[in-house]
């Protein structure tokens, strides 16, 4: 009641109840982190620390004093749950007595230093360890291993009594937690890896991160702006190159006004390989004090392919419209050492004078590489037993390079009395190879059969014969003057064979398709990779 005769008397009942229900929520053991820069922050978590491919020696979880005043804590702690399962229990470290001041970082090693394959790196200096309260650290052990790589949890807390398993996205309930953070992939990265998603977060979805082998292990997720908390992982954080403060570094006090942030898209969403693609930032500035000086870059490379940072202007001369409004823009290409049909998070990275920073980052899709195929018509008029030709223009799209083969199916099959006969869709060359948005002609020939009459010399092995018969004839008679009446009428069946198989359209002469509407269809297909196709169909009037 006390509380209530404090209040000003012109407080309504409502206001009452709520300022009631306000001083509750802090006071029991189920208050939750809020947002907002009012208590101590989780700003990085780095897995994967010394594994292969690491470029850091050890698992890292750095902390940040966004408030305007030293935050002290004698009972912090860090908890870990697997990700994996919302009902998993809480494993809890404790932390020794903290007072950081405003502005100030804090970093603590979650595995040990000397676990490694990559011998070279050197330990990271942290400001404590975990377990060395409770006394379990042992040097190169996988005990010490203590965050997952590809998929996990870490809740900070004031109190040192482990959460409680729970159902919601949080995954637990319980002592006065200060931040929450679930990391996971959530997207397919490329063909050798997914990491399983988080299954416990805060807010809409989990922070994205891939520490797997295939990028070569050496990111993290960060907070976009160390001073920005809005309680929501996929918001707040984002998949970065690790970096590192401790309690060493120079302060870096938040504004106390707006935040420096900055809206990140790209045009097109889903550029291919070699192919053109416009960044694009909407910075807002801080305020008090008000930022000057500011800069973007853009981060289209490293740590996921061969790349470095680029400088983005906001000029009106490099795709932005206006100089000095705030939107910075670059236009670029993608480069050719890129896995298309995949999905890479890019970022922008935002500074200005007074030390504040921002990374915004965009998904860019990459589109798979394809092929089109183009010819002036797919339409065509011809006599029976006539002959086609259609020029094929086949173009490599989204960066596609490689040996395509050429085939063609499709009708008439008979002629006009029914018979079947063997037409030909040929093209010129049967393979052709392109290089990356290539192009290349192809000329098909489509044949519709013969109509003409057959040779008087005749192809067949009987008129051969007759032929034949007919010199031997013409020799003997010369020589001899006579000829057996057997020879004769040989002479004479062989003859008439010959001069049957000569009428106009008759026999192997009809080979022209009867008049109608034909299809065609021409498919070009890369010699390695079956879903790398693309088909013209062709339709043909036969009169």
């Amino acid at each position: 009641m006390r509380i209530l005769r404090i209040l000003p008397r012109k407080l309504s009942r409502i206001g009452v109840m709520l300022a009631v229900i306000a001083v509750l929520l802090v006071d029991t053991p189920l208050a939750r982190a809020s947002a907002g820069n009012n208590a101590l922050k989780i700003y990085e978590v780095a897995g994967a620390g010394g594994l292969a491919g690491a470029t850091y020696r050890q698992d890292t979880i750095v902390l940040f004093n966004p408030t305007q005043a030293t935050i002290s804590c004698k009972t912090c702690a860090i908890q870990t749950h697997s990700g994996t399962s919302n009902t998993s229990s809480w494993t809890v470290y404790k932390l020794p007595s903290l007072s950081i001041p405003a502005g100030g970082f804090y970093m603590v090693s979650a595995s040990s230093p000397t676990l490694s394959t990559a011998g070279s790196l050197s330990p990271i200096p942290y400001d404590y360890r975990l377990k060395t309260i409770e006394g379990t650290v042992v040097d190169g052990t996988s005990g010490d291993n203590i965050l997952s790589s590809t998929v996990g949890v870490i809740a900070l807390t004031s109190t040192q009594s482990a959460l409680t398993a729970g159902s919601d996205s949080l995954c637990g309930t319980g002592n006065q937690l200060l931040d929450f953070v679930g990391y996971g992939s959530d997207i397919a990265t490329n063909s050798s890896t997914t990491a399983t998603p988080a299954s416990c977060y805060a807010g809409s979805s989990a922070a994205y991160y891939d520490g797997s082998a295939a990028y070569g292990r050496e990111l993290g997720v960060a907070r976009k702006n160390k001073c920005i908390d809005t309680f929501d992982n996929a918001n707040d954080f984002v998949n970065t190159e690790v970096t590192y403060f401790n309690g060493s570094s120079p302060v870096s006090p938040c504004p106390t006004g707006s935040q420096l942030s900055a809206t990140v898209s790209t045009t097109p969403t889903n550029p291919g390989v070699l192919e053109s693609v416009t960044f694009k930032a909407v910075v807002s500035g801080a305020t008090q004090p008000s930022s000057t000086g500011i800069t973007a870059s853009l981060d289209f490379g490293s740590p996921y392919y061969s790349g470095s940072l680029q400088r983005m202007y906001d000029d009106g001369t490099h795709g932005d419209g206006v100089a000095g409004d705030g939107t910075f823009t670059l236009t670029t290409t993608v480069p050719a050492g890129v896995d298309s049909g995949f999905v890479y998070p890019t970022n922008v990275t935002i500074t200005d004078a007074l030390g504040n920073s921002y990374t915004g980052s965009t998904r860019l899709n990459v589109a798979s590489g394809t092929i089109a195929m183009s010819t002036p018509s797919t339409t065509g008029t011809i006599s029976s037993g006539g002959v086609l030709t259609f020029p094929i223009t086949i173009t490599g799209q989204h960066g596609y390079g490689g040996i395509l083969n050429i085939s063609c199916a499709g009708s008439p099959n008979a002629n006009s009395l029914g018979v079947p006969i063997s037409t030909q869709c040929v093209s010129t060359p049967p393979e052709i190879t392109l290089s990356n948005n290539g192009n290349s002609t192809i000329s098909l020939a489509v044949a519709t059969g013969t109509t003409h009459s057959a040779s008087l010399i005749s192809r067949s092995p009987l008129a051969a014969m007759g032929i034949f018969s007919a010199v031997l004839f013409s020799f003997g008679v010369l020589r001899h003057r006579r000829l057996s009446s057997v020879g004769l009428l040989m002479l004479i069946a062989m003859l008439t064979l010959n001069i049957a198989a000569c009428g106009t359209n008759a026999g192997l002469g009809n080979t022209g398709a009867a008049p109608g509407t034909y299809t065609y269809t021409v498919t070009a297909t890369d010699s390695n990779i079956s879903t790398v196709t693309n088909s013209l169909i062709l339709t043909i009037n036969v009169q």
